[in-house]
């Protein structure tokens, strides 16, 4: 499943269209974003988890990330990784990701602002109490067109 958001800041007009989730692309993403951590694109922390963890695995699904210095607004995989609850168990692929109840969260991934380089929060919802102001003009964002896709 994913959901789809348009973010426009009613002072100057900015939008920026946001893509959350994966829908029925999960298992491609996660094969292609697990295959960039092992090979340490995504860090060295991440490669060293796999090292240590080689039956462990990453959320691969899209969130929405905001720079509370800059207002960069991003849409990026969370990367967070998880072992296995028995290390010594073999887990075998699933046809639509992971069973996560073999797993448990090890790590959150920090995701670093791509404009000034300092962490990014995670937005849960795209709410009032959680506002979003335009990178642009500082004004705030609101959530117009919203899109739910298989």
């Amino acid at each position: 499943m994913g959901m789809g958001y348009t973010l426009v800041c009613g002072k100057c007009g900015y939008s920026r269209n946001l893509f959350m989730g994966c829908g029925m692309m999960y298992c491609q993403v996660l094969q292609e974003k697990t295959r960039e951590a092992k090979e340490g694109i995504h860090g060295p922390k991440l490669k060293a988890l796999f090292e240590k963890y080689p039956n462990g695995c990453i959320d691969a699904m899209n969130n929405i990330y905001y720079c509370n210095e800059c207002r960069t607004v991003e849409c990026e995989p969370s990367l967070d990784f998880y072992k296995p609850v028995n290390p010594d168990e073999e887990i075998s692929d699933e046809l639509f990701g992971p069973d996560m109840d073999k797993y448990e969260l090890a790590e959150e991934y920090i995701h670093f602002c791509p404009k000034c380089g300092r962490p990014m929060k995670q937005v849960i919802r795209l709410t009032e109490s959680e506002p979003v102001d335009c990178p642009e003009c500082g004004g705030s964002m609101e959530t117009g067109h919203r899109l739910i896709w298989d």
